[in-house]
């Protein structure tokens, strides 16, 4: 179970749901073979870029770099960011409550700036329903990982309590 943020291209007065089904059902189009393979096959043209975005904020990561999936994973905090098929998303496992939680959510709103800058594109929470770079967004993110590690506890499922450093 993770925390997921996509990355959209959002046109004006577009709302988010109506960017997201954009976004999925390009990635339909896609699957079926009735867009291009070249975009998913080559190297996303702001890749380098976010890598060394990535690495300046959280140091070592893993870096997976070949088509389709283009993936940064930290084993520290356990955030993911990937380009599968041209397509941008950031996870993370819900392991982490408290302060912990408040600073995995700073980290994901400082990599949605990273991508955006690179990209263009904009990052959709839907757990919280919103904007990733809005003003209270972490607040509200950090929320949702309190809620969903209380209810792990609850039913005495065992969560990753590592630290962040």
């Amino acid at each position: 179970m993770t925390y997921s943020i996509y990355f959209l291209r959002r046109e004006p007065g577009q709302s988010w749901e109506d960017a997201m089904a954009a976004m999925e059902e390009d990635a339909m189009r896609k699957r079926a073979g009735q867009a291009g393979n070249g975009e998913a096959r080559s190297r996303p043209a702001p890749w380098d870029q976010v890598v060394a975005g990535v690495r300046d904020l959280l140091g070592d990561v893993d870096i997976t770099d070949g088509p389709p999936n283009w993936e940064i994973d930290d084993p520290r905090s356990a955030i993911e960011v990937s380009c599968f098929s041209g397509e941008w998303s950031m996870m993370v496992p819900y392991w982490w409550d408290g302060e912990g939680a408040v600073t995995i959510a700073g980290y994901l709103r400082a990599i949605a700036g990273i991508v955006h800058d690179a990209t263009g594109l904009e990052a959709y929470d839907p757990q919280v329903e919103g904007d990733v770079t809005s003003s209270e967004w972490v607040t509200r993110a950090a929320a949702v990982f309190d809620q969903v590690a209380e209810s792990f506890d609850r039913r005495g499922i065992t969560r990753y309590r590592g630290e962040l450093g």
